[in-house]
């Protein structure tokens, strides 16, 4: 496990331009930590147990622990897999020794990290140290020796870095992608006779909106936590089913564009008005102008765009868009919080297909294009 987190952080340092390589090998020889200094999750964890008592020899004591199978116990929470060894000091003191690695794939992995969320009381200190009671036990709970204070992170202060860096170059992927051009909707084709204007930019589409959100909220996540972590296996059955709910919403509203349509009748009457103006003597310029905003309607902003149609702001586009933006807050606070994806429930789920469904609804509705003036 150690050799696979070292090998993705030196690729990872690698595309960065960084040295991370040299720091990755020195961080597989780092010595064992002791119970007086920070333990950054990741590390061996090891903790002096003291002289045995009077006529009981310490070779005889370790080898007695190190039949029982132990495991770590952090915090009262049993850590399955963190099988600890014991054998004796210098001085004649026991010594137990203890993973606290939580990189690795599949549910044994998976286990250890909800573990270490109980031991940290639900919260991850990422930034900074706790001090939890850490003590050896066997693996079907308990405590056989007795529990010491021991100062622990859940990341260390280069992996953090790493990871921010990484989650910031998504997101700024995904930003760069929606605002360049993938944001905006591409069902509008041109008419002929009608000049598209120089430099048009059509509306920002919301479900088009929705699944860049996500793509890039789910993206970022995934780089980060296997920056920290060292685990390709962090997705979630609740995130692919989120993903599954936004990315149909998306297939049927681009269906839904390109589907004929009323406003598709509405546009070609703008567009009758528009040569009618441009063949008049002189050629009505304001009449053309304003047929020709109708034809190829413009951008009016983000906001606007994701939250309007023809008749003005929608009820339903505003219940998506501010449900998604709270979902996706909510998400990326559990991913810092768990140091994994969260797992959706079927209550969330259910909502956010509802709020889906009723926008797709509602959409099916709207008027993209005003009526012409004395048109019935």
């Amino acid at each position: 496990m150690t050799m696979r987190r070292t090998i993705i952080r030196t690729i990872f340092a690698a595309v960065l331009g960084t040295t991370i390589a040299a720091g990755g090998a020195a961080q597989a020889q780092m010595p064992m930590a002791a119970a007086d200094t920070t333990v950054v999750l990741g590390q061996p964890l090891t903790l002096n147990l003291g002289v045995p008592p009077a006529g009981t020899d310490c070779a005889t004591q370790a080898a007695t622990l190190n039949a029982q199978a132990l495991v770590l116990v952090a915090n009262g929470q049993t850590i399955p897999g963190a099988r600890a060894s014991f054998g004796c000091s210098a001085k004649g003191e026991l010594v137990g020794t203890a993973s606290t690695s939580i990189a690795g794939n599949g549910d044994d992995a998976a286990q250890r990290r909800a573990a270490w969320q109980t031991a940290f009381s639900g919260f991850f200190s990422l930034a900074g140290a706790k001090s939890l009671p850490v003590a050896f036990g066997p693996a079907t709970g308990g405590m056989t020796t007795a529990p010491k204070m021991v100062s622990i992170q859940g990341a260390s202060d280069r992996d953090l870095r790493l990871a921010a860096i990484w989650f910031a170059l998504v997101a700024a992927l995904f930003l760069f992608a929606f605002f360049r051009h993938f944001g905006r909707t591409d069902a509008i084709t041109p008419i002929a006779g009608v000049p598209m204007p120089a430099n048009y930019r059509a509306p920002y589409s919301l479900a088009r909106f929705q699944l860049l959100w996500w793509s890039g909220i789910v993206t970022a996540s995934y780089v980060a936590i296997l920056t920290i972590t060292g685990s390709m296996d962090t997705i979630t059955t609740g995130t692919m089913a989120l993903m599954g709910i936004v990315g149909g919403t998306s297939v049927l509203a681009a269906f839904q564009d390109r589907r004929p349509s009323d406003d598709d009748t509405r546009r070609h009457q703008h567009a009758a008005a528009y040569l009618a103006a441009a063949a008049a003597t002189p050629p009505d310029q304001t009449a053309m102008a304003a047929s020709l905003a109708e034809v190829y309607p413009p951008s009016q902003g983000l906001l606007p765009d994701l939250l309007s149609d023809a008749a003005g702001y929608n009820i339903h586009r505003l219940q998506l868009l501010a449900w998604t933006g709270v979902l996706g807050i909510t998400f990326l606070y559990e991913v810092t919080r768990t140091l994994g994806m969260p797992e959706l429930s079927a209550n969330l789920l259910a909502l956010t297909g509802i709020s889906n469904g009723t926008y797709f609804g509602f959409k099916m509705q709207e008027q993209q294009v005003p009526t012409p003036t004395g048109t019935a």
